[in-house]
């Protein structure tokens, strides 16, 4: 048994509250969860902030726990699993992106004649409906994924983040897992009252976050791809929120109205900088906007900021804060800049 620091959390949250630990490395796997009453008691590798104790009502304890035996890594299973030539497993991929019960792979091309038998064995180890090949990042306007099925065939489904239900179609939306980080800020940004523009609202990624763990007034989320705002409107319903969200379906720049936000969000990257004028007459004088980019990191800082303040001739731009979320390709950066933009009176 060994004394060690614990999340206390009501049962009902605990399943969250796990993931979301796992999600930010905080969480000791080497260790055996506990019951505790209703409530169940989870190892930590270190504390998680305060906003976390507070989404789930947990508490920093101490507690004597077992240790438990180590668990066989899951590459290991597929190797074992997979009807291919032994020569060839060191070929399969130690990585996935799996979204509720689909999961995106990406394979080597000296895997191209075993594909069937490959999708098999991650799916009968992972336990999954449907396996999903990469074939060709992102196509069009809208991002959709490039796949190719290699087991099963049902690409719809219910991925569970931060306590969070995202209805979506794996094979027709974007869910990058990179993203993640700034999915938990948006959960924890104190908005309380506000009346929040999210101009590029995809299946709900900001809008659900801020509405489901904060309090706005209003979340107004515009999206252009009909099917992503097939499934934005179905989130909205299955996590409880149609109060505060408010789905739009069609171009950003066609919302009306003047100085009506108190924060804007902009989460798209390579043509956000085109609809930087209409943020800027949507957001209230002293509001904030969120703009993301992506940009050559030989450009960065400067590029982003001088955009913004391209855009906003006339007013103020303070820039609160300037983030890389992941790499986009070689040699580029998305990154998100917060700035507060006072226009002239």
């Amino acid at each position: 048994m060994t004394r060690m620091l614990c999340a206390k959390v009501p049962r009902m949250g605990a399943e969250a509250a796990r993931k979301e630990l796992a999600s930010l490395e905080l969480l000791d796997k080497s260790h055996a969860i506990t019951d505790e009453d209703s409530f169940v008691v989870i190892p930590l590798l270190g504390s998680p902030s305060a906003a976390f104790l507070s989404r789930y009502g947990a508490e920093l304890v101490e507690r004597a726990l077992s240790s438990r035996p180590s668990k066989q890594d899951p590459i290991d299973l597929v190797r074992d699993a997979a009807r291919i030539p032994e020569s060839l497993k060191k070929l399969l991929p130690t990585k996935w992106e799996r979204l509720g019960d689909v999961a995106i792979v990406r394979l080597d091309a000296g895997l191209d004649g075993h594909e069937e038998e490959v999708g098999r064995a991650y799916a009968e180890v992972l336990q999954l409906k449907t396996v999903l090949r990469e074939t060709g990042g992102v196509s069009g306007e809208f991002r959709q994924p490039v796949t190719k099925v290699l087991a099963g065939g049902e690409t719809e489904t219910v991925h569970l983040e931060n306590g969070i239900l995202y209805k979506l179609d794996a094979a027709k939306i974007m869910f990058s897992s990179g993203n993640m980080e700034e999915r938990l800020r948006m959960a924890e940004l104190k908005c309380e009252g506000e009346t929040i523009v999210d101009m590029f609202a995809g299946i709900g990624y900001f809008s659900l976050p801020l509405a489901v763990y904060q309090k706005p007034a209003k979340v107004i989320a515009c999206e252009l791809n009909p099917v992503a705002f097939r499934y934005l409107q179905d989130n909205i319903s299955l996590n409880h929120v149609s109060r505060i969200v408010k789905p739009v379906l069609g171009d950003n720049r066609d919302l009306v109205g003047e100085s009506i936000a108190d924060r804007v969000i902009m989460g798209y990257v390579k043509t956000t900088h085109e609809h930087l004028p209409t943020a800027v007459r949507l957001l209230r004088s002293g509001g904030t906007v969120h703009y993301h980019e992506t940009c050559p990191n030989e450009l960065l800082p400067a590029r982003p900021i001088d955009r913004l303040k391209t855009a906003v001739v006339g007013a103020e731009v303070e820039v609160l804060r300037m983030k890389q979320i992941k790499s986009y390709a070689p040699g580029v950066s998305h990154v998100v800049v917060d700035a507060r933009v006072t226009k002239p009176s």
